[in-house]
């Protein structure tokens, strides 16, 4: 800051080394000039420092804007940067769902067709087991049926019942007595 007495002491013209020198020995020192002196000076050597100080100043605060400008581009330049990612990641994320969608889609179908088959032969499979089952069962019940009839007969035989055949035979038999009966009987001839 400049005082009235520093700028009484202020000299707008540089001076020579040799002609202040002059000056110097023609003014008489004296405390109260050696002091106004040691202002002057000091005001002047101020006045340098806050000029180079405003210039420093100046250029950092030039620099400072040069380099928001250039923190506020590359930001911009940044944030546009991640929109671009952000939406070439949503369109590949999109991709790869439809990607795998497909693929889900595509092994539904192959399961399903796979579980027609496999349905199918089971059926199939079940369809021969059962009938082989039947057919062993018919079996079963015939042979046993014989083996029963078989031992019915036997038992019956045993007690002195006649057999089936043997009362077929009988019928067969007695039919055919019948018939000899009937032509005799038409012929006349009395039993």
């Amino acid at each position: 800051m400049v005082t009235k007495a520093t700028k009484r002491t202020t000299r707008t013209k540089p001076v020579s080394k040799p002609v202040a020198r002059k000056a110097a020995a023609r003014v008489p020192m004296t405390p109260r000039s050696v002091a106004l002196a040691g202002i002057g000076a000091g005001a002047s050597a101020l006045e340098r420092a806050q000029g180079e100080a405003m210039k420093v100043y100046s250029v950092l605060a030039k620099q400072a804007e040069a380099l928001r400008n250039m923190t506020s581009e590359a930001a911009d330049t940044l944030a546009a940067k991640a929109g671009v990612f952000v939406r070439e990641g949503k369109k590949i994320q999109n991709e790869a769902a439809i990607t795998a969608q497909a693929q889900a889609n595509g092994a539904a179908k192959e399961v399903k067709a796979f579980a027609k088959k496999s349905q199918k032969a089971l059926k199939q499979n079940v369809a021969k087991s059962i009938d082989a089952a039947v057919a062993n069962a018919k079996e079963g019940v015939t042979r046993l049926e014989h083996v029963f009839e078989t031992r019915v007969a036997r038992t019956l035989n045993t007690f002195g019942v006649p057999s089936a055949k043997n009362v077929r035979e009988l019928q067969t038999r007695m039919a055919d007595l019948q018939k000899a009966l009937n032509q005799l009987n038409r012929r006349g001839v009395r039993v």
